[in-house]
């Protein structure tokens, strides 16, 4: 007897410690995407494979006593899909694991008992399967319509009784509006070197308005984003029976300056890395001092920048204004810059657009390489403007929106410049998802009225341009190294298919076009095809390209953010 409990025990310790390098899921399992599909499934087992990009990472290693666990998760997830009658089983093979997974008939909504107000929200549907989480979304669609329309005080009930004898779900949903409520006053307690007048300039909601949780968040967030504050509480006051409701803001400011560094690799610039000193409350007022230095392959540029976003005029009114001091030495193959700029520039927003004028000087020793570029010093003083319209969700990753900018830069004699000519710059962004798919596309057209020296050419070709050709690579060449245009069509068009919510695969198409002359559009396309990655990192998407010329060959890019 001993011997057998000996045996049993000996089994048991083996079975325990038994591990499986791999998991395989068969049964009513989806292809490459789906309620059920391996990436869906792998999340619901909380197993994790690393990304791509992590090589140094190994893949995960299961043990025996975790196969109840995923049992266990699946075959509740499977509930929560509406399948109360599924069979989730495992097996083992000497190095996986094997879980069959057979859903069988879904349970369906027999009843739904709501008021007909709030039932264009249901995503639930009478005779079809039902899902939790649509039961879940159905809720909280109905609480943000409510808190966005005056009833933050609303009263809802909700159930969803699952009668798994008669195979059937009865949904009751009971909703009390609550009283309408409006904006009351502000009360800021802002114990920061920031003026309330600069902070009521960020709350988007007007006193008197119609109560809308998504004004509060949104003015929250432009709070946030003057990044000096170490607290911020923004609280609304329901207990005012007349339906009026002030807003209590408190804020305290935290540490408004800090160093920052950076290390990356493109295939642009190669390696790079970065200091920098940040000010974000320069002398109060939110006036903003950076200073830093950052060294690439290609060579350096050191920038001082001072910014006022709040100035006071008697003509203009409120402005930002903005003087940014730099000297950089930049390696472009057919000719090496060393550029001292100076460029003041004074903005603001009016009819809806973001308006930027200013003053810019430029100082130029250029060392060429190739004898179509002249060698020499360049004096260039000029005048400038841009105005921007940007509507897009994420200046980083963006999935909806558009942007439109036009750049007119204007050099004279007059205030003392070498040169005299007019370059113009036109662009054009629209982005729109339907997911599980994004659709960019963009354009940009620019000219310049005379020939100049190369350091204000066009130059197209790399990661953010024609991506079948590399970093200003694109057009005519000269001994061997590329010239840039005077004229310039560059297009792009993307589409992103997100495999998981952090992980895109893309496909693209780009056509450029470029002339040595003024206004000279009429040259022939340089059209490229490619796929590419992206992974959302916490530093933003991390972008591979490789893009296919009509001219053969290829070109690899790497780099940080979406191309739109």
């Amino acid at each position: 007897m001993k011997k057998y409990l000996l045996i049993l025990i000996l089994l048991t310790f083996w079975l325990e410690g038994q591990t499986f390098n791999s998991i395989e899921f068969r049964g009513d399992v989806d292809g490459i995407i789906g309620e059920f599909d391996r990436t869906t499934l792998l999340k619901i087992c909380h197993i994790e494979y690393p990304p791509l990009y992590k090589v140094w990472k190994k893949d995960p290693v299961f043990k025996s006593q975790e196969i109840k666990g995923f049992v266990d998760n699946i075959t509740a997830y499977t509930h929560s899909m509406g399948y109360y009658r599924s069979k989730v089983e495992a097996t083992t093979t000497d190095n996986s694991i094997v879980i069959t997974i057979q859903k069988n008939e879904p349970i369906k909504v027999a009843l739904i008992n709501m008021s007909e107000e709030f039932k264009p929200f249901a995503l639930f549907k009478q005779g079809k399967r039902f899902k939790t989480t649509d039961f879940t979304q159905t809720k909280k669609k109905i609480v943000r319509y409510l808190e966005e329309h005056g009833y933050p005080t609303y009263t809802l009930k909700a159930k969803a009784l699952v009668d798994v004898d008669d195979y059937r779900v009865d949904i009751n949903m009971s909703i009390d509006k609550g009283v309408k409520r409006y904006f009351a006053q502000t009360d800021i307690n802002n114990s920061s070197k920031i003026n309330n007048e600069l902070i009521a300039e960020k709350i988007v909601y007007k006193e008197g308005e119609l109560y809308d949780v998504l004004k509060l968040e949104t003015s929250y967030e432009n709070i946030y984003q003057l990044g000096v504050f170490d607290q911020i509480k923004m609280e609304a006051d329901f207990n005012h029976t007349d339906g009026k409701s002030p807003i209590n803001l408190t804020l305290e400011e935290g540490k408004t300056k800090e160093f920052a560094s950076s290390l990356g690799y493109d295939t642009q610039d190669g390696m790079r890395g970065g200091v920098e000193y940040i000010d974000h409350n320069f002398f109060g007022n939110l006036r903003e001092f950076r200073a830093g230095a950052t060294i690439a392959k290609r060579g350096y540029t050191i920038p001082i920048v001072i910014y006022d976003p709040y100035v006071q005029t008697p003509l203009l009114g409120k402005i930002n204004v903005k003087n940014e001091l730099g000297y950089s030495r930049w390696d472009y193959d057919s000719y090496v810059e060393n550029l001292f700029t100076e460029r003041v520039t004074v903005g603001k927003s009016f009819i809806g657009l973001d308006h930027f004028f200013g003053f810019q000087m430029e100082h130029s020793e250029i060392k060429s390489g190739i004898p179509v570029f002249l060698s020499g010093n360049y004096l260039i003083n000029s005048l400038f403007y841009r105005v921007v319209i940007d509507k897009r969700d994420s200046q980083m990753d963006a999935k909806n929106g558009y942007y439109t900018s036009l750049y007119a830069e204007k050099s004279m004699k007059q205030i003392g410049s070498e040169l005299d000519y007019v370059k113009l710059l036109a662009e054009a962004r629209y982005i729109k998802e339907f997911a599980p798919m994004v659709f960019a596309f963009k354009v940009t057209a620019g000219t310049i009225s005379e020939a100049t020296p190369p350091f204000k050419h066009f130059y197209l070709g790399g990661a953010m341009s024609n991506r079948g050709y590399e970093y200003r690579d694109l057009g005519v060449h000269s001994a061997g190294y590329p010239i840039g245009g005077l004229s310039v069509i560059d297009g792009s068009f993307e589409s992103r298919y997100y495999v998981m919510d952090d992980l895109s695969v893309v496909g693209f198409l780009d056509a450029s076009k470029i002339s040595q002359e003024v206004n000279d559009f009429t040259g022939k396309w340089y059209s490229s095809y490619g796929i590419g990655l992206r992974y959302l990192s916490v530093i933003g998407p991390l972008r591979v390209d490789v893009g296919y010329p009509q001219e053969g060959g290829f070109a690899l890019h790497l780099g940080i953010g979406q191309v739109f």
